[in-house]
């Protein structure tokens, strides 16, 4: 809750109204203009600790208007024009005036409030403080496919979070790493203005950096997490953050032009390539446009599994740490087919859950291979029918290890994300099931948590047995193509 906002925002709707009914009053009119400077007071605190957001912009506008038509009306008494009837109703239709625009405005802003809240990261269940480090990583041996110069060798971020014993020191850390300018990746895609969710950029997350990692274990497991196609690394934060405090190190990358926005030390910034997949039926070869970029997202995974492997000294806080016999992959969407192709391909993975897996991309040749090892799919009520069924249904047959897939019904493709963050406004477009948000989420957190405690740490659970916990969770068994 942003208390100094909600504050600001009541105190306004109340001095409006008092400055209008009062005016008459030179004693109360008085009072009005106190109520004014405690306004602003607090709207410079509100900015210091909360952060100015565009929605209170009006807020904003009525204080500082405000004082400013006190000033004018102390000017004009000063001078004594008030003793003539033609000064004073100047006043008085102002002050109308003044009032009937700030009431209008108020409650517009309390629409665009409602509208776009800064909701809240859930509080992860698990014992552990939870740290948190970026990285930026470039491959020498691959040349960039996508953008508007290709060819440069491939670059892109991760961010990391890992099991704290405390966060003494730390710097809590916001739930978009580099706020605003990851903020402007969707609006972007939609050809809105790039501040129209700069809200969400304010959002703080339950890690910090600068804190070492827990002295508990010797090491520990260690879990990738892939975004989907114009996804980013921060779009499955709250799973993050819910393993970390269980204690594994999760490790989400940001697919350079797959991601909704790239941010890179140096400060450039760089969108998704919206050409890299374009829609289905615009195109002839989509199924060239579809491979390369899982194919590039699988890259992207082993990129990082090598530079984990191979973790630099000078790095510091996760030396030694990491245990590379135990490694989890999981993956939404386009990252869910990538990270299908990563464990088919790479003896170093040993678990592997996918939401809304798209797999249909995967090569054939390396598809029918299948998983070797113990693998969760969950898939949305949007997918019961597509393309990608068939291809979902060729992994199950010819996998050594058969893989456990489940649906959950009243979700949407992008409530496997953490689309919730978006509320209320996600809802009314119609972008989210008819399953709660926060239900679906927690849903989802607890299959992730039982399947790689069973995996990982080898704890006595069993995430089969969960389909008898939750009502809108039901076995897969048609694949349903058209």
């Amino acid at each position: 809750m942003r208390y100094l906002e909600l504050a600001l925002y009541i105190l306004m709707i109340f001095v409006v109204i008092y400055s209008w009914v009062m005016s008459s009053s030179k004693k109360k009119s008085k009072w009005a203009k106190i109520w004014f400077v405690v306004a602003a007071a607090l709207l410079i605190a509100h900015g210091w600790f909360e952060g100015f957001r565009w929605q209170m912009t009006f807020v904003y506008g009525v204080v500082c208007v405000g004082m400013i038509v006190f000033i004018i009306q102390d000017i004009i008494l000063k001078h004594k024009l008030r003793s003539n009837e033609t000064p004073s109703t100047m006043v008085k239709v102002l002050r109308n005036l003044c009032f009937i625009v700030s009431f209008l405005l108020m409650i517009l802003t309390g629409i665009l409030l409602w509208l776009f809240p800064v909701n809240h990261i859930p509080v992860p269940t698990g014992p552990y403080d939870i740290g948190t480090v970026t990285y930026e990583l470039t491959d020498t041996k691959r040349s960039e496919i996508y953008g508007d110069q290709p060819g440069e060798p491939r670059k892109i971020r991760f961010q990391v979070w890992y099991p704290a014993d405390n966060i003494d020191g730390g710097e809590l850390t916001k739930w978009m790493t580099d706020g605003k300018v990851v903020a402007s990746g969707v609006p972007n895609m939609y050809g809105l203005p790039l501040f129209a969710l700069d809200h969400t950029g304010l959002i703080d997350s339950n890690s910090y950096s600068g804190v070492p990692i827990s002295d508990s274990e010797t090491n520990y497991p260690v879990v990738i997490i892939s975004h989907g196609w114009t996804g980013f690394m921060n779009l499955h934060t709250d799973i993050a953050e819910m393993l970390a405090s269980h204690g594994y190190i999760v490790v989400s990358i940001n697919h350079t032009y797959g991601a909704a926005v790239s941010v890179f030390d140096d400060g450039s910034v760089v969108y998704a390539d919206l050409d890299a997949l374009p829609d289905r039926d615009a195109v002839d070869n989509f199924d060239d446009y579809s491979h390369a970029l899982v194919n590039t997202y699988a890259l992207d995974d082993q990129l990082v599994l090598d530079y984990l492997e191979n973790y630099p000294i000078d790095t510091g806080v996760l030396e030694d740490r990491m245990d590379m016999n135990r490694i989890g992959l999981l993956g939404h969407s386009t990252g869910g087919g990538g990270v299908v192709q990563t464990a088919i391909g790479d003896d170093r993975v040993k678990a592997v859950f996918g939401l809304d897996a798209w797999v249909e991309p995967v090569d054939e040749s390396i598809l029918s291979i299948g998983l070797s090892v113990p693998s969760l799919f969950m898939r949305s009520e949007q997918w019961v029918v597509g393309p990608n069924n068939q291809y979902l249904k060729t992994l199950v047959d010819v996998s050594g290890v058969t893989p456990m897939v489940y649906q959950i019904e009243g979700c949407n493709h992008l409530d496997l994300t953490m689309l919730y963050m978006y509320n209320p406004i996600t809802r009314l477009f119609g972008f989210s099931g008819e399953l709660d948000n926060l239900e679906n989420a927690s849903i989802q957190r607890d299959y992730i948590l039982t399947f790689f405690d069973e995996m990982l740490l080898g704890e006595d659970v069993d995430a089969s047995e969960l389909v008898e916990t939750y009502d809108a969770v039901e076995i897969v068994k048609d694949y349903e193509v058209d």
